[in-house]
């Protein structure tokens, strides 16, 4: 009976052991499923960001608008791949730079990639200044560590998508913001003007747009400044700000080298790659991407068509006066490019109407404009956006 007994005791012990190490388990078990539970719990789900109110513009990548806030919906593929950013002012206060400023001036260029860093995107800009253009070379590991590459902004993931192929951003804040590399006004007119700040109060963004290759945004921005240009007694500087982004082509276009003896506009480049061990300094010539519809044909030396012409438009302000001898400027540069081999290389345009293109914007990246500038100072530049990788 005592042996029983103690059987029965050991028998007792035995499952009320076993039974402890299933509930630690369930407990352990739980415990973990808490902690993911929390690891998802810092994304909100795709609806309850991008909610069934929300404005959608479909382009190059989504862009929302929920009441007051702007979201960037970032397909993965979009990510790490080289864009061009660049600021102009679109609308512009009188005297503003005494003169030598006006609505499509350019205020800064420059290359941007979206990259993710755990839970967070970064907007970071990139320089093709110093580069190692054989990229099978070792040194191209010393050029990237010697070169980093700062970080313009840092985005929380709001969400992802349903099918998780892309991160949705919030980017009301940063277009909001007095961020200096995508401002209107340099360090110089700040300090011209005595500005002190951005007045939050009166300044908002106007309009997010996406297109197939690029994204475009406005903004008014005001600015509180003890001696503004022009209505003094305001005591501010207001102005309207438009940022284009437009990715740039996975096949960049073949370089061709500066010759001194002519005039180009160049960009400049110092490659480490170089067989001479050494860092060779190239300069390169900006120039248009003209490429022949029929290759076969332009190789013969016959006169050719481009496959994407160079089309100029003509500001809608332009006096209508004014708009034929314009057009017949931009076009005689037609007998030129024959040399070239091209045929129909460059024409001129009117600008659409807001009822034959409503999306139209002298600002865009995607066209090329001559703006005719309402100012008491006689003056005549021409800005040019390329490619700094390659010159197109």
């Amino acid at each position: 009976m005592k042996k029983s007994g103690l059987l029965i005791a050991l028998m007792l012990l035995f499952a009320f052991s076993t039974s402890c190490k299933t509930a630690q388990k369930a407990v352990a078990a739980k415990t973990e499923s808490e902690k993911d539970s929390k690891k998802k719990s810092k994304f909100k789900t795709y609806s309850k960001v991008i909610t069934s109110d929300a404005l959608t513009d479909d382009g190059l990548f989504k862009t929302h608008q929920v009441e007051d806030d702007f979201f960037y919906e970032i397909p993965n593929d979009m990510l790490e791949k080289d864009m061009l950013w660049v600021t102009r002012i679109a609308q512009i206060p009188s005297n503003l730079g005494g003169g030598y400023m006006n609505a499509g001036s350019k205020t800064n260029q420059q290359v941007v990639a979206w990259e993710r860093f755990q839970n967070k995107i970064l907007l970071k800009v990139k320089s093709y200044s110093e580069v190692a253009l054989d990229s099978t070379a070792a040194i191209g590991n010393s050029v990237k560590v010697n070169n980093y590459e700062p970080t313009l902004y840092a985005f929380d993931i709001e969400a992802f998508s349903a099918d998780s192929t892309a991160v949705v951003i919030n980017v009301t804040k940063f277009l909001s913001t007095d961020v200096p590399s995508i401002s209107g006004l340099s360090s110089r007119l700040r300090k011209q003007y005595k500005v002190r700040s951005l007045d939050k109060n009166r300044s908002f963004i106007n309009s997010v747009k996406s297109f197939p290759e690029n994204i475009e945004v406005k903004q008014d921005f005001t600015y509180t400044a003890a001696e503004p240009p022009s209505n003094s007694s305001v005591g501010s500087i207001s102005m309207q700000v438009n940022q284009s982004m437009i990715l740039l082509p996975e096949v960049p276009m073949q370089p061709r080298l500066f010759d001194p003896r002519v005039g180009f506009f160049t960009i400049d480049q110092i490659d480490y790659s170089s067989k001479a061990l050494k860092a060779d300094e190239k300069t390169y010539i900006r120039r248009w991407r003209l490429e022949p519809k029929d290759p076969e044909a332009y190789a013969r030396g016959e006169l050719v068509e481009p496959i994407k012409p160079i089309i100029y438009y003509l500001d809608p302000g332009t006096p209508e006066n004014l708009k034929k001898y314009i057009k017949q400027g931009i076009e005689d540069w037609q007998k030129p490019f024959e040399t070239a081999g091209f045929k129909n290389a460059i024409i001129a345009r009117d600008a659409p109407t807001p009822e034959e293109d409503p999306e139209f914007s002298p600002e865009d990246i995607r066209y090329s404009v001559v703006r005719y500038v309402a100012s008491t100072t006689r003056n005549a530049v021409g800005p040019s956006v390329s490619d700094p990788l390659r010159g197109s």
